[in-house]
């Protein structure tokens, strides 16, 4: 029994191998009689990948390069880095590989790998992605070249690029920058190979938004170079892509600029404040630490460049300044509400000149407010039935409204009237002061610059 079980497992195992075998001949035989696979065989056997497609050896290979951008990912304002989407185009002959299509069965185009036959080693020169040694190349393009039987090449090639880009901060967040992609061959001089604009070129695809950047114009321009190698200078083919970029300005303007407005006029708002409660210098310190935070942000966002500065940064730099003199001229105001001392002759004088009767007509305008909030507590009270703010009373040594020449010191009190009379007129020139610096640091922001650089800006 175990004899014939033995025997039958060996018949088994026998039609399983002999069935294999019929269809891998039959898979042979089939590839066999393919066109293309007889084509490969004769195109690619003892195929040199190193040798230029000429026949002189003073020919030189002329390659038509283009690069059509699918998307701008990303510009990086800390790192100077471009990050683009792009479709990469390379078109050349080569006579090594052209074929008759009547001998093949009417086939006029293949696909080869990028590593059989010969392909331009193009690639990008101010590369910023540190994880691509060469960006270009069979390093970065991984598609299949298209062979046709006349002799011509096509390689198309997605890529996602990482270039070097010089950005200008001056202008931020309302700037436009020029960025650039420099592409050329990695070891071959403009005598072996030279790069070619093809014609009608479409440099935009059907782009994918930024909701940060908008592309303006994209041009290319070729040209050559001297670049040192090795051992000697020789001249290069390269070709430039130029972009020109647009920042769409709306989310900083509501997230940077917008609330640092808001801080500089609460700041304006807080000259109504009453002195005396001592709140106001804390108002001040605290808009003062929200703006610096702001500031931070900005130079977390922007390079460490000293050539230029950020208008943007200048303005929180500026704004900082008139949130410190406004916290200064508090200072001030509270020394002179606060004094009992004898006042000087010039402040006598002084308070001579500006003692005015007020008139009122049952309204509160937006003098008074601040008359009555700096001298809240005995120079002016609001009479809580008409809102009408009384005229002071003349203190001890006052005839006729105005300060008499003698030299008799006056009472405590008296003094404490004159300094909180003076206390006003400080509090109502830091506000006039205050309001004109901030608008003339808003104004700043568009008039510092050429008016026709913001109107290319806003179009």
């Amino acid at each position: 029994m175990n004899h014939k079980k033995i025997a039958f497992e060996i018949k088994i195992l026998t039609c399983i191998l002999l069935v294999r075998l019929c269809r891998g001949l039959a898979s042979r035989l089939y590839i066999n009689e393919s066109y293309e696979y007889k084509l490969r065989r004769e195109l690619l056997t003892n195929m040199d990948v190193m040798v230029r497609p000429v026949e002189s050896p003073s020919d030189i290979v002329s390659v038509d390069f283009s690069m059509t951008i699918r998307s701008l990912s990303d510009l990086d304002d800390k790192r100077q880095v471009l990050i683009t989407s792009v479709w990469i185009a390379q078109k050349w002959q080569n006579p090594f590989l052209q074929w008759d299509k009547d001998k093949f069965g009417g086939l006029d185009r293949i696909h080869v790998s990028p590593e059989e036959i010969w392909v331009p080693d193009i690639i990008l020169y101010n590369n910023a992605d540190n994880k691509v040694f060469q960006a270009g190349h069979t390093n970065l393009f991984k598609t299949w070249v298209e062979l046709q039987n006349d002799g011509s090449c096509s390689w198309e090639s997605p890529a996602n690029l990482e270039s070097e880009c010089n950005v200008q901060i001056d202008l931020f967040p309302f700037d436009q920058q020029n960025c650039s992609l420099f592409f050329g061959s990695a070891t071959y001089g403009s005598e072996h190979l030279v790069i070619v604009k093809p014609q009608n070129n479409k440099e935009k695809g059907e782009l994918i938004k930024n909701g940060e950047w908008e592309i303006i114009k994209v041009y290319q321009v070729v040209f050559n170079e001297e670049k040192q190698r090795l051992h000697a200078t020789g001249k290069f083919s390269f070709i430039e892509i130029r972009l020109n970029i647009k920042r769409q300005w709306a989310y900083y303007f509501m997230f940077l600029i917008l609330p640092s407005v808001i801080c500089t006029i609460l700041v304006l708002f807080s000259f109504s404040i009453p002195p005396e409660n001592g709140e106001r210098i804390g108002f001040c310190s605290t808009v003062m630490i929200a703006v610096s935070v702001f500031l931070l942000l900005i130079a977390d966002i922007l390079p460490e460049k000293s050539d230029t500065l950020p208008i943007l940064g200048v303005y929180y730099t500026v704004t900082m300044l008139l949130i410190a003199f406004a916290l200064i001229a508090t200072i001030l105001v509270l020394r002179a509400y606060h004094l009992v001392s004898e006042p000087a002759w010039c402040l006598k004088a002084l308070y001579r000149a500006c003692k005015r009767k007020t008139k009122t007509n049952g309204k509160i305008n937006l003098k008074k407010l601040f008359r009555r909030n700096a001298v809240a507590n005995g120079t002016a009270d609001i009479d809580s039935q008409a809102g009408v703010v009384p005229p002071e009373p003349p203190p001890i040594g006052l005839e006729n409204g105005s300060i008499t020449d003698s030299n008799d010191e006056l009472g405590e009190e008296d003094n404490r009237k004159i300094w909180r009379s003076v206390a006003v007129s400080m509090d109502r020139f830091f506000f006039w002061v205050f309001l004109g610096s901030f608008i003339t640091s808003c104004g700043y922001l568009v008039i510092y610059r050429p008016v026709s650089s913001f109107r290319n800006l806003l179009n």
